[in-house]
């Protein structure tokens, strides 16, 4: 698996920085990319005849392997969890909210310009939130002209996390044993297996932030100075896919410190690899902020709040996120099997942390976005868009924390840890990240954000004694196989990608049971919903917008776009926001502005605008 990870990561850096660069020249185009993929062909035969091949061992020996673990029920249920995402991800079109508000478009708008740029529009988050995820979608929208394919990256992402967690682990001072069951067992959390079939952007760093820990800590076993690079452009592109990650580094700066003697030996590679991996890092994005913004995180042109709510106080924003955290980390998966309040319950705690923001205690909390709410009208329950690492894992580590340390009083257990002062550190340093992230980080679903953390804060429970000898236990295997076996089910369930004929069973049952709550939530989530009404908007535009006409207009609020349907139906979208002048529109070639309203689908069209 470490083949295919050290490929990943160098095909990762080739789209991110292939990117940027085709943007300065202006070629962002399938023409381009054929040619970027040229050049790094030839490059890669000739550093490989200099520093090896980073792809060791056959795909016939990988295949053979897997297979063979398939065998045991945990690496079974993985497969299981694979091939859902594979089904769920081919079978539904990208209805994520935030693909299509900001993610999508701003993909096709680079693609259309030749290169990224500023763009005009009121969605501020289509300018400045971080672009790893998009370089990566961009080439199979540019040669395949759909969104369909976008969530391959994710799901690729998500058959290399066993192996590296249980590498990494191991590295930690986890038992084997131990770290061979919590592999398996993590890459089931909800916010990895939901989302790896999704466009969600936070689960798939997982797999930079681990890669940029265990190549250099490989590198110290094989002295490899090719596995440090790997690692130092690992580390880049975790901070290049989402800012919140950039914490992480810390964990690769105390794991390379050892191996920087054999970086020097090496000075001339380095600096090139250093070159290339802030080509790929948060930098990039980061310049243009500051340029065209004059921040870090700009703020929006309409007034509206900052992205990711950086301004917290620190001490009340880790006060604040000690409490939304694990809150949103141990919500049912299905908001009804919490009776009798049922659906109307997440609305119900919602007034409550409203009214108590009001309180003068609660104020303090006030810079944090939408505190302590539970989720957005758009969940039935846990989704790509809300889940954390699960309740299931949550509720597993915690009796694991607990009954090892019963065993270990019991049987008398020593540390058995020996003196490795990094691998001490790297399961510290985790904690302290932490700690950055929530002292900072305000928004909506951390949860979510916090993906490639969830990880690396696990060690250091679990290089204690006692783990081991609670991994035999026969109870506690069925407990953490029964919660894989439920994260199966709720990739069969979600919402916007049901894997079961939905509408055919919820729309019979809603005509004759239209009052049984069950019933009538279940219509309106799967038949009626958010993301049933996109789709229907994309008909909607195919259908109404005129063929002959390249440019459309759109006036929309933030919570009401989908710019994607626009672009899909071959045209090219441009935002008008209030104070446009009519000249702008001339000068653009707009003749039609379509306004657009959720949860309504009903669209206005004005032609001769100006």
């Amino acid at each position: 698996m470490t083949a295919f990870v050290r490929l990943w990561i160098l095909l990762s850096a080739l789209l991110v920085g292939g990117g940027w660069i085709l943007s300065a020249v202006r070629q962002l185009n399938r023409a381009g990319y054929l040619v970027v993929f040229a050049l790094s062909g030839i490059a890669y035969v000739v550093l490989k005849r200099k520093y090896g091949s980073p792809a060791r061992g056959g795909l016939r020996i990988f295949l053979y392997k897997f297979l063979q673990r398939c065998l045991r029920p945990a690496p079974l249920l993985f497969l299981v969890l694979v091939v859902l995402s594979l089904l769920s991800g081919a079978l539904h079109p990208a209805l994520n909210y935030d693909a299509n508000a900001y993610r999508l478009p701003r993909i096709f708008h680079w693609l259309a310009a030749g290169q990224w740029h500023w763009i005009h529009t009121h969605d501020f988050r289509m300018n400045v939130s971080g672009t790893g995820y998009e370089w990566l979608a961009a080439p199979l929208v540019a040669f395949t002209h759909t969104d369909r394919l976008i969530f391959v990256p994710n799901w690729i992402s998500y058959l290399m996390l066993p192996g590296l967690i249980f590498s990494v682990f191991t590295r930690l001072q986890v038992r084997p044993r131990v770290a061979w069951w919590w592999a398996w067992l993590l890459s089931s959390g909800w916010c990895f297996s939901l989302q790896a079939s999704s466009v969600d952007n936070d689960g798939f760093a997982v797999i930079y932030a681990l890669a940029s820990v265990d190549l250099v800590l490989r590198a110290r076993e094989n002295s490899r100075v090719t596995d440090v690079w790997l690692s130092l452009l690992a580390a880049a592109l975790l901070t290049g896919a989402k800012q919140t990650n950039a914490p992480l580094v810390l964990l690769w700066l105390i794991a390379v410190w050892p191996v920087i003697p054999l970086l020097h030996r090496h000075w001339a590679g380095t600096v090139g690899v250093a070159l290339a991996s802030l080509l790929v890092s948060i930098a990039p994005i980061t310049w243009f902020n500051f340029h065209y913004g004059g921040s870090l995180i700009p703020e929006d042109k309409m007034g509206t709040a900052m992205l990711g709510t950086f301004h917290l106080t620190p001490f009340w924003g880790i006060l604040g996120n000690a409490f939304c955290i694990p809150v949103q980390n141990l919500l049912p998966p299905f908001y009804y099997l919490i009776p009798p309040l049922y659906n109307n319950w997440p609305y119900a705690w919602n007034q409550i942390m409203a009214n108590f923001l009001l309180t003068p205690f609660g104020s303090h909390f006030d810079s944090f976005e939408k505190f302590g709410f539970s989720s957005g009208p758009f969940y039935n329950g846990i989704s790509e868009g809300n889940a954390g690492i699960g309740l299931g894992i949550c509720v597993l580590i915690l009796v694991s924390i607990y009954d090892a340390w019963g065993l270990r009083k019991r049987l008398a257990l020593s540390s058995g840890l020996t003196s490795k002062p990094v691998a001490f550190w790297l399961r510290i340093a985790p904690w302290l990240a932490l700690l950055v992230f929530m002292a900072k980080v305000g928004t909506f679903e951390n949860a979510r954000h916090l993906a490639p953390y969830y990880p690396f804060l696990f060690p250091l429970f679990l290089a204690r004694p006692g783990h081991e000898p609670l991994t035999r236990r026969r109870g506690w295997q069925r407990f953490g196989l029964a919660i894989m076996a439920f994260t199966a089910i709720m990739i069969v369930t979600l919402t916007d990608r049901p894997l079961f004929p939905a509408q055919t069973i919820f729309k019979p049952l809603y005509k004759r049971y239209p009052k049984a709550e069950f019933v009538s939530n279940e219509y309106y989530y799967y038949v009626e919903s958010y993301y049933q009404a996109i789709e229907a908007r994309r008909e909607f535009l195919e259908k109404a917008l005129p063929p002959g006409e390249k440019v459309i207009g759109y006036f929309a609020q933030i919570c009401d776009i989908d710019e994607s349907g626009i672009w899909l139906g071959g045209h090219r979208a441009e935002s008008v926001l209030p104070n446009d002048p009519p000249a702008r529109l001339r000068e653009l070639g707009i003749h039609y502005v379509v306004r657009m309203a959720m949860p309504s689908i009903s669209l206005t069209a004005t032609s001769g605008v100006g």
